[in-house]
């Protein structure tokens, strides 16, 4: 059976259909449980799972397969070495002594980070080009010299004597990837480094913790900010309010209470993720900067249908108030969108956290509602949920707003070449009519942005 659909990037596609309806039927006749539910494959449960054939059909509509999965052992399909190995190994021992259960890890390491069969990386490389065009670029002053050489020199340097396969750069970025994309926790991770350091030969450089790693990786750049707020959401303590010790508006205490001897501790904090370094990353980087123009250039119009945003009213009205902006494709439309939710499930019923998140429009249809594609510019921790005190958060996103409509200066690596990057927001999404009033308030200070707000109202 053909799978080669499983590696389409387009989810939307014909080829991925076909082949997600294929996949559909051979479960149903191979692979039902008693129940009448199937494991589901999507690149979040990865068959951790159990759901209706609708559910699962679905999942895999939204979410894509899951692309390691080649050999459907749990949908009736027999077991077979050949999709977990590599030809030659099967279940003999390489040069280090290591076999096939390594080989599984790499397959999916390989489908799900790029690596290709001598285990290197195909991604680290244009990460290193990234960060290079940005410090030679000179356009951001996040990549110093120092942490740019010590970035290259950890991508040279041998993760232990001898070891030819693995940087440690090269290591921490992979490890990192499988922890993301199986969730696991620090402590957990903290426990695999250490285990690592006491089964790798002497002379080993990995980090001893989670924190070690962390710093080694700092030097990428894309870091946050935290930022002290007031117990009651009043202010930031931020720019002229940074070195205060009371709210300037409730005068309530910055600090928790303590006996004056230990480190102070903030009552709350938020986090900020810089808006304008995470736009001009698309930009950096081979893998998406050809996307961002693609709504002027690949996209397929036809009157009276809309295929992308770019066919919209809104869009072509923006287009036409602000002519300069629209004279360059690159220049980004954004959407806003904010919500609470409760990070500790069932677990507690009171918390409510926000996070403020940008999705640049640029990108094809199919790809701007990934969550990779999803800026997360802002989380605001709870308790409460927030109402008119969202616009004192988003002064720290309507700061980059500003600056972003007059432009930044930006590198293009489709053409090698600097321009001026403009962006501003177009949509917002809310899922109630109070938290719309409460954003469109805090928007009016970005004078030159035009805001369309869209109101989703939930019904029963």
């Amino acid at each position: 059976m053909d799978k080669s659909w499983i590696n389409d990037p387009n989810i939307l596609s014909s080829h991925y259909k076909s082949g997600l309806k294929d996949f559909i039927e051979f479960a149903k006749t191979n692979g039902m449980g008693l129940d009448g539910k199937l494991f589901c494959p999507c690149r979040r449960y990865r068959n951790s799972k159990r759901k209706s054939i609708s559910q699962v059909e679905s999942d895999l509509s939204e979410k894509s397969f899951c692309m390691y999965y080649k050999n459907w052992v749990f949908h009736g399909e027999p077991f077979s070495t050949h999709s977990y190995m590599s030809s030659g190994k099967n279940n003999n021992l390489d040069e280090n002594g290591v076999g096939g259960e390594t080989d599984f890890l790499n397959e999916t390491v390989y489908n799900d980070f790029d690596m290709n069969e001598n285990g290197e990386s195909d991604e680290l490389p244009d990460l290193l080009d990234e960060i290079k065009n940005a410090h030679e670029s000179g356009i951001s002053s996040e990549w110093d010299s120092k942490n740019f050489d010590k970035l290259l020199n950890d991508a040279q340097r041998e993760l232990y004597p001898g070891c030819r396969k693995y940087s440690l750069l090269h290591f921490i970025v992979s490890f990192f990837h499988i922890k993301v994309m199986n969730h696991v926790t620090n402590k957990a991770f903290d426990m695999m480094l250490e285990f690592l350091k006491d089964v790798l030969p002497k002379g080993e450089i990995l980090p001893s913790s989670f924190y070690g790693a962390m710093k080694i990786l700092s030097g990428i750049g894309l870091g946050y900010q935290k930022i002290d707020v007031c117990k009651f959401d009043c202010a930031l303590f931020w720019n002229e309010n940074e070195k205060m010790d009371k709210c300037p508006i409730c005068k309530e205490s910055r600090w928790k209470v303590n006996n004056g001897k230990e480190k102070k501790v903030p009552q709350k904090v938020m986090w900020y993720f810089p808006l304008k370094a995470r736009l001009q990353r698309l930009f950096m980087s081979s893998k998406t900067v050809e996307d961002m123009r693609w709504h002027e250039g690949k996209q397929v119009k036809e009157e009276g249908i809309m295929r992308h945003l770019a066919d919209s009213i809104a869009w072509k009205y923006f287009d036409k108030q602000y002519p300069d902006f629209a004279k360059d494709s690159r220049n980004v439309r954004l959407g806003l969108a904010t919500d609470g939710f409760n990070p500790f499930g069932n677990m507690s019923n009171s918390y409510s956290m926000w996070p403020v998140i940008f999705v640049p429009y640029n990108l094809p249809a199919y790809k701007f509602m990934r969550k990779e594609y999803l800026i997360l510019s802002l989380l605001i921790p709870g308790p409460h949920a927030l109402g008119k005190e969202l616009d004192v958060f988003l002064k720290l996103a309507i700061d980059d707003l500003k600056d972003l409509f007059h432009g930044i200066n930006t590198y293009d690596a489709y053409n090698g070449q600097k321009f001026q990057m403009c962006a501003a927001i177009l949509w917002s999404n809310q899922i109630s009519p109070h938290m719309a009033i409460c954003l469109d308030g805090a928007l009016v200070g970005i004078k030159h942005v035009h805001v369309v707000l869209m109101i989703l109202l939930h019904k029963d």
